[in-house]
């Protein structure tokens, strides 16, 4: 904007202004359609192309608009009954006296207003052709919304005026409208959410690319529920909004049975936590975690439940009576809250202990300590017996993901239920918002048990700050089940994304989608969804910056290329290690190593070398505490790169001294000499510091010799008058020479 508003050039022509390096056009609507429906701009205002939207609006006088109207409707009458005369039919005219007519009744009675109404559309493009294409398109849809469009020639200045946000109305094409139509003239008239402070980026309307920011925090719960099919855009929604979330210092904690975010972990310090066979990190299911010892027997019986697979009445009595001793050995009591953080047991002590109480039971008892033993054996002794380690997790940061990618299919409904009751209990300490993101969450919600709990935590999550994602595919899973409708009644926001035909009915009769909502869903593209928060619903396109893509991708062939650019690039970084650090010559560079300058701080400059000839383009980087120009720096970097070849005895000085000193040795003794760099500006601008560092250099008793290099061998000449001056083509000679 400030660039608008002080251009460095304009240039005024008769269809258009040319303001610093883009073209702009203003089109006006002359001419407006007899009647209109509510939003009818919008479809001006969901067009694609570079352009901006201007509405002026100011009350009109209503005596002098009362007396226009009078004169207005006796000539109208005047004309009509001069055709109904003549014998011609004239329904425009009869038209025109009605509408002014009613107008003016309506105006009498205080039913309406009139406004002083005036719209500007203005192009912008990078060249004229451009211009002219995205001009014709403005006019196109102006003409599709029955307003006619003119562009004030010889006016485009006045009009640019007009466009800025000045409040300025400097063409004054206008049109008398009431205020009936006026409120139909807002273009945002499309279903969307309030711009809430603290809220964070869903995407954009797909109807009109209004953005949809939305704070969830300050609904009545905190809780989304992300629907859709694979491939449909699930996770990379969902990564997209904790990266959003993290700029809010929201911690998140991400429960990852794929290993999806463990990229976007590490790229934003946040921490992975590797759960598997061979890993250090395991969460042991006798732990307490902190809990109370009559929640966590409950919690075990639940978690047995998906262990075992389901448990007779027999079988829980035995393991609770099992369980209390197990933990009693441990020095634990049930109503000893001191000894609850003494270390717990774990599956394998319980298994012994089982054993060794069907060495006294009777017949009868023995078939069912066998048919618990059983289905604990494996989790003690068998192939999932790494469970049987001590607790060992330290949450740390503020993203935290638990990747159970490599936990055997069988364990992770384990896992994911352990994982969910420590975060859970971790999280209650504090009131600070939260973000817990569960994914495939099938997984859980086919297991009553689990299901059931999720159920609890979705609904007291909101006490202590917490917001849940719960992310699935599988809509039978979550709509069959009590817990899963309960899930889905407790969620303030849902994105229903693409959608099989096989499930859409109960879909659509779960969200009571409409046949077009319901067709929208059926046929949404990748990213393309249908977003309910509280009572509004939307339809939603997520959008990412170039940055957030990359990070977040999850397209295979993406990602192979993505590992392929950073061994390359990483190859190449190493080589540019070696090379010269201040500058390099662009055709002796391969393309990747362009790119890895350009990333690295690099500019592409187009100077003149040493030698004779035209200039090249060099990628150049100076330092940030430079204050010389690029061809002062640059012609510097060369001459000292030259002076190198016979000495390292060399110092370069910007501002304190002359631009290169160095040294040369003869006869067991050193003799200094000196360059001072100039580019013709300092003796324009100001001549006297020439001769304060031509009197500075001759009185400096040090130096053997100096001399001026000039970039421009035309100033060579106005310099020699102060001092020896070279040419940059004549310095390598002079080097020779004094090394010689």
């Amino acid at each position: 904007m400030p660039s608008l508003l002080k251009p460095y050039h304009v240039k005024n022509e008769v269809d258009s202004i040319k303001i610093n390096s883009s073209y702009n056009r203003t089109i006006a609507a002359a001419g407006y359609p007899r009647t209109i429906k509510e939003g009818w701009l919008n479809n001006i205002v969901a067009s694609q192309g570079d352009f901006d939207l201007s509405l002026f609006i100011e009350p009109a006088g209503i005596q002098s608009i009362m007396n226009d109207l009078n004169r207005e409707l006796v000539k109208q009458k005047s004309d009509l009954m001069s055709s109904e005369l003549k014998g011609i039919a004239s329904p425009i005219l009869k038209l025109q006296y009605d509408d002014t007519y009613n107008t003016l009744q309506r105006l009498q009675s205080g039913e309406e207003k009139l406004f002083n109404f005036s719209l500007y559309v203005n192009a912008r493009a990078n060249t004229k052709e451009k211009l002219e294409l995205l001009s014709s398109k403005i006019e196109s849809e102006l003409h599709s919304m029955m307003i006619i469009p003119k562009s004030p020639f010889m006016k485009m200045r006045q009009a640019m005026q007009s466009i800025l946000p000045l409040a300025t109305d400097k063409l004054r094409i206008q049109r008398n409208i009431p205020s009936n139509a006026l409120s139909a003239c807002f273009p945002f008239t499309s279903s969307f959410l309030k711009l809430q402070p603290g809220g964070v980026l869903f995407g954009l309307n797909r109807e009109n690319n209004v953005p949809i920011i939305l704070d969830v925090y300050g609904l009545q719960n905190y809780n989304g529920l992300v629907l859709g099919t694979s491939g449909g855009g699930k996770s990379f929604f969902v990564k997209l909004y904790i990266l959003r979330n993290l700029l809010k210092d929201i911690k998140t904690i991400i429960i990852d049975p794929q290993g999806e975010y463990t990229e976007l972990c590490k790229a934003h310090n946040g921490q992975v936590i590797e759960i598997s066979q061979e890993s250090d990190t395991i969460i042991n299911p006798l732990d307490l975690m902190d809990r109370d010892f009559g929640d966590k027997m409950l919690s075990l019986m639940d978690l047995f439940k998906i262990m075992f697979g389901e448990l007779t009445e027999p079988q829980k009595s035995i393991l609770d009576k099992a369980l209390l001793k197990v933990y009693a050995d441990k020095g634990i009591y049930p109503r000893d809250k001191e000894s609850w953080s003494n270390e717990p047991p774990n599956l394998k002590e319980l298994y012994d202990f089982l054993k060794q109480e069907k060495n006294k039971a009777t017949r009868i008892e023995s078939v069912t300590y066998d048919a618990l033993l059983n289905r604990l054996g494996i989790y003690a002794e068998g192939s999932f017996s790494f469970l049987n380690k001590k607790t060992s997790l330290d949450l740390r940061k503020n993203l935290i993901s638990f990747n159970i990618v490599d936990m055997p299919p069988q364990v992770k409904p384990v896992m994911m239920y352990l994982i969910l009751d420590f975060v859970h209990k971790k999280m209650q300490r504090d009131r600070e918002r939260k973000l817990l993101v569960i994914d495939e969450a099938w997984t859980l919600l086919r297991y009553a048990e689990q299901a059931e709990y999720l159920f609890e935590l979705i609904k007291t999550s909101r006490k202590f700050g917490l917001g849940l994602v719960i992310i699935t595919q599988e809509v039978n899973d979550l709509l069959a089940r009590r817990a899963g409708k309960t899930i889905l009644a407790n969620c303030a926001w849902k994105l229903l994304l693409r959608q099989e035909p096989t499930v859409i009915r109960e879909v659509q009769e779960k969200f009571n989608l409409n046949t077009e909502e319901t067709s929208f869903v059926l046929t949404a593209d990748k990213g393309e969804g249908l977003l309910f928060a509280m009572n509004d619903r939307m339809p939603l396109k997520i959008t990412a910056s170039q940055k957030e893509y990359e990070i977040i991708t999850t397209n295979p062939d993406e990602l192979r290329a993505k590992e392929n650019k950073k061994q390359k690039t990483d190859i190449l970084a190493e080589d540019v290690q070696k090379m010269e650090k201040s500058f390099y010559e662009k055709k002796s560079l391969a393309p990747q190593q362009v790119e890895y300058l350009q990333n690295h701080g690099y500019q592409e400059h187009r100077l003149a070398s040493l030698e004779r000839g035209g200039a090249q383009v060099y990628l150049i980087k100076k330092p940030n505490n430079s204050n010389e120009s690029m061809q002062h720096f640059f012609l510097t970097q060369l001459i000292a790169r030259e002076i190198k070849k016979h000495t390292e005895n060399l110092v370069e000085y910007s501002t304190f001294g002359p631009d290169i000193m160095f040294q040369k040795e003869k006869n067991g003794d050193y003799e200094w000499y000196a360059v001072e760099v100039e580019t013709g500006k300092t003796l324009i601008k100001n001549p006297r510091a020439i001769e304060e560092k031509t009197g500075r250099n001759n009185a400096n008793k040090h130096l053997k010799e100096w001399f001026y290099v000039v970039t421009n061998a035309i100033q060579k000449n106005d310099y020699q008058h102060h001092h020896e001056t070279l040419a940059r083509t004549e310095i390598k000679q002079k080097i020779r020479e004094i090394f010689k």
